[in-house]
């Protein structure tokens, strides 16, 4: 049996939505620091309200740079940590607790709904928009609006560029589930398909016989030559007449 598989997802850090999230991370930066800038007698408001939220923005635009092709299951480390800090940012903001029930309910649902998504547990990226859009569109509608339209109470500087802040990174975090895409990767082991027969091989042709050499022709025999001359026999005459040898017995009666 094959097991279930899961999905790994990537961002495409060239495309437009990537393009938007850093440009939103950069912006919501530079309103934090603006907003905040001068929270340095209280040491823990000055970490909380300004360097968390500035480093979780460049952390994240560094996941979206340099780990958007591979590993970007690793931008969970500064989504998790801008929910502490928007935990912390709900609790000395809001004066009643249903506001702020809801507001660390969202971040929970956020955080456990992020981490499983990067993770391949959620099958679907689907989720994350509404995550994001919705408490953008809730302080467009039940906040910046009120307070724009109430001269009574006219806005700081520093309380709206805060509020930019986090407008900025909701919009970042929205462009970053929309340029989420997947490929399927088996989870767990998986059965290896079988390997494909080994080709038979053909036999190898013998090598063809060499031509034989083409065998030389028989020389006929010669006929004999006749010559028409007649034939003189040739006699050889010894001009010294042959004398028999002497033995030793006809030598010493000749002595």
């Amino acid at each position: 049996m094959k097991d279930s598989a899961r999905v790994k997802y990537y961002l495409d850090n060239k495309g437009f939505f990537a393009h938007c999230a850093l440009i939103m991370l950069a912006l919501a930066s530079v309103y934090r620091i603006i907003g905040c800038w001068g929270m340095w007698n209280d040491r823990v408001e000055g970490i909380m309200m300004l360097v968390l939220p500035v480093f979780c923005c460049v952390l994240m635009a560094l996941c979206v740079i340099l780990l958007g092709r591979k590993g970007f299951f690793m931008s969970v480390i500064p989504v998790l940590l801008g929910v502490v800090f928007f935990v912390y940012s709900a609790l000395s903001s809001y004066s009643t607790w249903v506001p702020i029930v809801l507001s660390v309910l969202l971040c929970l649902v956020t955080a456990v709904v992020y981490t499983a998504t990067v993770f391949g547990w959620i099958r679907t990226k689907w989720l994350l928009p509404p995550l994001f859009a919705l408490p953008f569109f809730y302080h467009v509608i039940m906040v910046d609006i009120p307070a724009l339209s109430n001269p009574s109470v006219p806005i700081t500087l520093a309380d709206g560029m805060k509020e930019m802040s986090f407008l900025g990174i909701m919009l970042a975090l929205f462009c970053v589930s929309m340029a989420l895409k997947k490929r399927e990767r088996a989870s767990g082991k998986s059965e290896e398909p079988a390997p494909a027969p080994a080709p038979e091989k053909e036999p190898t042709p013998a090598p063809a016989p060499a031509p034989e050499a083409p065998a030389e022709p028989e020389k006929p025999a010669e006929a004999p030559v006749f010559s028409d001359e007649p034939y003189t026999p040739v006699l050889t005459l010894n001009p010294e007449p042959w004398q028999p040898e002497q033995t030793d017995t006809e030598e010493g009666r000749d002595a």
